[in-house]
This record gives C-alpha cells, structure tokens and sequence, in this order.
C-alpha cells in the first residue's frame, strides 16, 4: 500500500485528498519511481479546476514531474534499472498518470538521470519549467545564439520565468523581465535580465521603446495573454514574434490584426507536450542543452517553498495566490 494524492470530483484544491492504494505493476514501456519529491504546475490547478485542455477522468492522480529512485521496470525498458536516481519530466498524459504520491508509474521516455550536482527538491523543479522555456524560446520564438536579440519574459517570477531568462541570457540576449508590482524586483534580478518593467506601475511600451532605442523587441514570450497581447503587439519590433503558453489572466484574448500586419509579426502558442515532448528530436536538443548547463551550472532551478505531502492542498493554494519566486514542492520522503 502506498499513499497517493487523488481528486473525485471538479472541485479546486479542496478535492485533493490521501488515499492508501496498491500501487500497479508498471507495464510495457513503464517504470515505477519510489518518489522523493514533486514539482506544482499551473496547468494542473487548471485540471483541478475543469478549464484544462482535456477533463479529468474522475477519480484522477494528479502531478507531472517529480524526482525519485526507480523501484521497479516493465517490460520493454532499456536503459534504466531498478536503484537509479531519476527526473520525472511531464511527458505524460495527465488524466493516465500522477506523480503526488509514495509511488508513481510512468512512462520510461518521461525518465531521465537525477542531476548529481542538484537537491531531490530542485530535481523536482527543473524539467516543465525548463522543457517548456526552451521550446517555447528557441523551438518556438527563433532565440538564436549570439544574435543580438532582445527578448521579453512576461510574469518573470513564475517558476517558468527564471529559467526562461538563464536560457535567453545563455543565448546572448537582452532580456526584459516583466512583474505586476516592484515588489519582487530583488528576486527576479538575481536571475539575471537586464531590464525590468512592472506593467502596473510604469508604460510597459514606452519602456520598451527607451530600452530598446525605439526598434521594439524580437521575441516575447509570455504566460499571461488577455489584453497583454495587445500590449505586446504595440511594443514589438518588425517582424517580431510573440509566444503565448499560458492563461494567466484568465480573460478572453483579442487578436491584435493590425499590428499583426502592420509589423509582419507572429503569434502563435505552445504547448510542452504536443509541441516539444511528441516530437523525439526537439525533446533530444531540449533535453542535451539543458543538461549540460546544468551541470556546468549555468543553470539554476530555484525551490520557493517546500510543503510536505500531507499538506498538498496548503501547496496548491499558495500557488492560487501567485506570490511564489520559482517552484512549490511538495515532499513525499527523505
């Protein structure tokens, strides 16, 4: 028996409980990992929720990455082996798996090596959010190295900001982070932009164009959508793109047509899985960058908070108030 996290019914946070259940043998291309630690992720306070992109299938596990030691491999997996100390990143279907709990089975191609240089809880706290940067900035957004790029970073204290601005300055760029407020300047600057712009204090396009020298910026690549996309558009220079991977502001989000046209600009969304993980050669680039950076430590995962199993719900709603500077982890074990 093996304690896990489930919710019956779409609910919110509240739903979340502890149930004790046998845990399945994984199968044909599956592992199972005793977990250490689990990462939080805003796509699954959506799921929680009902307004993720596919419904929960009721009862449902929760959580997709996490960091563990294999216990036990199925059939057909080549390269892992029973005492490994492993990632798990989300490359998962979340309504067939959930990592919140003592024992998880996942998908093999979901596993890759624990990082010596790195805590169970910053193992816990590097693939989404990293996978998602990288795909969504180099893949997705054309940040090229040493081109001379500047690159904004919308909601740069979100667990995905941090490292979208290591990989954008590891890229030679000038990056300009954005906050709601200056209260956590501190924090974001310690990861390294150059800029940064509090949108609900200052004229977010004025500053662009001051830092900027009037060109606008490259690339954006941006969390929140809603009427931010029309800021963006104002703000962007010819033929710039703009990356929406989130729905922050939880809003309807207009298209911005004429400075679509106007400037020759390209919006398009992003998804971690169906646009990077499904396809195996942008997930063997994503995975082999960000490997190495880590180990040299370029790369920095940074923990916010660290709650233990027992209070997942407390986890889940500090994250509904959005006042986090990098991951929320909660502890399953030693």
């Amino acid at each position: 028996m093996a304690k896990v996290v489930k919710f019956n019914e779409i609910s919110g946070v509240d739903s979340l409980h502890i149930v004790e259940e046998d845990v399945r043998d994984p199968g044909a291309g599956e592992v199972r990992v005793a977990v250490k630690t689990a990462g939080l992720n805003r796509a699954e306070y959506l799921y929680l929720h009902g307004q993720y992109f596919m419904p929960p299938q009721l009862p449902s596990l929760i959580g997709v990455e996490g960091a563990g030691v294999i216990e036990k491999v199925g059939p057909g997996v080549e390269g892992i082996s029973v005492g490994d100390e492993v990632c798990i990143t989300p490359n998962m279907q979340p309504d067939a798996h959930g990592v919140i709990g003592e024992l998880a089975v996942v998908p093999a191609n979901a596993i890759v090596p624990k990082p010596a240089n790195v805590s169970w809880e910053e193992a816990a706290s590097i693939w989404m959010s990293y996978l998602t940067a990288y795909g969504g900035l180099v893949e997705f957004g054309g940040l090229r190295e040493g081109a001379g790029q500047t690159v904004v970073i919308s909601a740069a204290s979100s667990s995905v900001g941090r490292p979208a601005i290591q990989i954008a300055k590891a890229h030679g760029a000038t990056v300009i982070a954005t906050s709601r407020s200056s209260a956590k300047r501190d924090g974001i600057m310690d990861a390294g932009p150059d800029h940064l712009i509090a949108t609900g204090e200052e004229d977010f396009v004025a500053r662009v164009q001051e830092i900027t020298g009037g060109k606008g910026f490259d690339i954006a690549f941006d969390p929140v959508s809603g009427d931010f996309l029309t800021t963006l558009s104002e703000a962007a220079g010819l033929e710039a793109t703009i990356v929406e991977y989130g729905a922050l502001a939880m809003a309807e989000t207009p298209f911005p047509l004429f400075p679509a046209i106007g400037k020759g600009l390209k919006v398009c969304g992003f998804h971690l899985v169906w646009n990077l993980l499904d396809f195996p050669d942008r997930t063997a680039r994503a995975t082999s960058h960000i490997s190495e950076h880590l180990a040299k430590g370029v790369y920095n995962p940074v923990v916010d908070r660290v709650f233990p199993l027992e209070d997942v719900q407390g986890a889940y709603r500090y994250m509904e108030q959005g006042e986090q500077l990098g991951k929320i982890v909660v502890k399953v074990a030693d």
